[in-house]
């Protein structure tokens, strides 16, 4: 057990770790479903910034930031609670076999052959009462980092059930963060080239989720694999 611990808290994440979680991040904001969320997006900027490319990514930044106070918020919060949990991870195998679940459930939806369904906050951007000042793009951006488009829930819930079961809360706010950074490069680039930009996703949209799909579950199987082995022995 107190090898467990230190491994979670004394940096048992690579960087390999981050750069895969920020890749998530992108993905997760080209699926198809994700696209409605994009199209209000870059119509609420473009209604702030009136045409200046600039204005548009300062909006969209704050707007990131916004959602990277929550995820930060959220990743401690997963963490910590995670900590209290610690014995029966180690009791009952579930980083051997939990993460791997929710990759194989992840796939699964991806390429529709399972459907999860959450509340969003996707028509609160089109509130005409909305301003497009930077602070007003920063409140709405903190909501925003809970957002998870249907397609996305088990990509999200692999990613939380990781950090909980991690347990670090530097680990887990710097994931959730790498997460919502991931998103954000999409956000702005639909604020700065708005429709051109969703017209692509929206061809490439499909595709990308079937592929991602299918990694997830091969990923998914091959680290169950790995685990049972390894428990086994």
């Amino acid at each position: 057990m107190e090898d467990l611990y230190h491994f979670t808290i004394a940096g048992g994440i690579s960087a390999s770790t981050y750069i895969l979680v920020f890749i998530v991040g992108i993905v997760s904001a080209v699926l198809a479903c994700y696209l409605p969320v994009l199209a209000m997006f870059a119509n609420y900027v473009q209604k702030g910034a009136a045409g200046d490319k600039r204005k548009a990514i300062r909006i969209a930044l704050n707007f990131i930031l916004g959602m990277v106070v929550t995820s930060v918020l959220t990743g401690l919060i997963i963490a910590l609670l995670g900590q209290q949990f610690l014995p029966f991870v180690e009791k009952y195998n579930l980083l051997t076999w939990v993460p791997p679940v929710f990759d194989i459930l992840a796939g699964l939806q991806l390429i529709g052959v399972i459907s999860f369904a959450m509340p969003t906050f996707q028509k609160s951007l089109s509130r005409p009462e909305l301003g497009q000042s930077n602070f007003a793009a920063f409140k709405l951006g903190i909501p925003y980092g809970l957002v998870i488009s249907p397609c996305a829930i088990p990509i999200f819930f692999a990613l939380i059930s990781y950090i909980a079961l991690q347990g670090s809360p530097l680990h887990g706010a710097l994931l959730m963060t790498t997460y919502s950074l991931g998103k954000g490069v999409i956000l702005v680039a639909v604020a700065v080239f708005s429709i051109s930009i969703l017209s692509k996703l929206a061809r490439w949209g499909g595709l990308v989720r079937k592929v991602a799909g299918y990694l997830s579950i091969a990923i998914g199987i091959i680290f169950l694999v790995i685990g049972f082995i390894k428990t086994d022995h």
